[in-house]
């Protein structure tokens, strides 16, 4: 095999598990499953964040 058929193939493999996480970040019915696709997801596509880092509620308390 040349170089230029397996750097396709491993390009076509990167884009096809690339456009699967993003459907999946996208539209899975349970949240943990979405939560994990984008974290998948900002490891593959560089210069992306997880998701924005919310404070917990309860160690936050009831005033902010």
């Amino acid at each position: 095999m040349t170089v230029g058929l397996l750097s396709t193939i491993a390009a076509v493999f990167y884009g096809g598990t690339v456009s699967v996480l993003a459907l999946t970040a996208t539209f899975a019915p349970r949240r943990s499953l979405r939560r994990e696709a984008r974290r998948t997801l900002a490891v593959l596509v560089p210069g992306r964040a997880a998701e924005p880092q919310q404070p917990d509620r309860a160690a936050v308390g009831p005033n902010g």
